[in-house]
């Protein structure tokens, strides 16, 4: 894997699975444009990358505002130069039985995960059009495409997210646009939260590999297409618990 003088571009990259693949891509040789809501844990991961003889530049935004994915965008072109590498990681998650999801957590759940990957997408087509073509990952779910008690925001944002991201498979073809979602299982960042037990999240796999995997999919001959491609835990970390099946 060798992304020198790529720009890649990722929202959600303060935390979890998009910190991760953020640091991996500035080791590869990518400059990295990590992009978040606080600037905070952005700085941090920034400064690792820094630190790791990378670079970074630190653009806080809001994926559901408009106006901030244009200024995001623009600035992401004007610091590197351009876009080769766009990553969707900005993501909200709140487990609810339908009963009790609330029109607000429904909207905001698919505010930041659908429409926000939508919007950046939107800013960035042009870009790579550009400058002939370019990848685009959509950090999708298995929630995206299986049922799962207890999602029914989550899992209607991430199977609209796949069915967004192979129309855009579609219509990038002609351009050298290469779009695919990757879909994992269980993965223990922050984003469960006061949501899973100490010893399920102990079980669920690291971002680590799965950070791996997707930077091989970004490595992979621009030949090859991927439909939506499932990452899950080699075992069931919620067997024998009650949990969000």
């Amino acid at each position: 894997m060798n992304f020198a003088d790529q720009i890649a571009l990722l929202t959600g990259a303060g935390t979890g699975l998009g910190a991760v693949l953020a640091r991996l891509l500035a080791a590869q040789g990518a400059r990295c444009v990590l992009a978040g809501r606080r600037r905070e844990p952005l700085e941090a991961v920034a400064a690792e990358i820094a630190a790791a003889g990378g670079a970074a530049e630190v653009v806080p935004a809001d994926v559901n505002d408009p106006a901030q994915v244009e200024r995001l965008v623009a600035r992401a072109v004007a610091w590197g130069g351009g876009l080769n590498i766009v990553v969707n990681g900005a993501g909200v998650f709140q487990m609810a039985p339908f009963e009790k999801t609330s029109l607000e957590l429904f909207d905001q759940t698919l505010s930041v995960n659908l429409r926000g990957a939508f919007l950046v997408c939107q800013a960035v087509w042009p870009h790579l059009r550009a400058a002939g073509g370019g990848q685009i990952v959509n950090l999708s779910s298995i929630s995206g495409v299986q049922a799962f008690r207890g999602n029914a925001a989550y899992g209607a944002s991430k199977f609209g997210l796949n069915g967004l991201s192979a129309v855009l498979a579609l219509e990038g073809r002609p351009h050298g646009i290469r779009v695919f979602a990757v879909c994992p299982a269980s993965i223990d960042t922050p984003i469960w939260d006061g949501q899973a037990p100490d010893d399920v999240r102990a079980r669920m796999m690291k971002p680590e590999p799965v950070a791996e995997f997707v930077a091989h999919l970004l490595a992979a001959p621009p030949t090859l297409a991927f439909d939506p491609i499932v990452i899950r835990n080699f075992h069931d970390p919620w067997a024998g618990t009650p949990g969000p099946r």
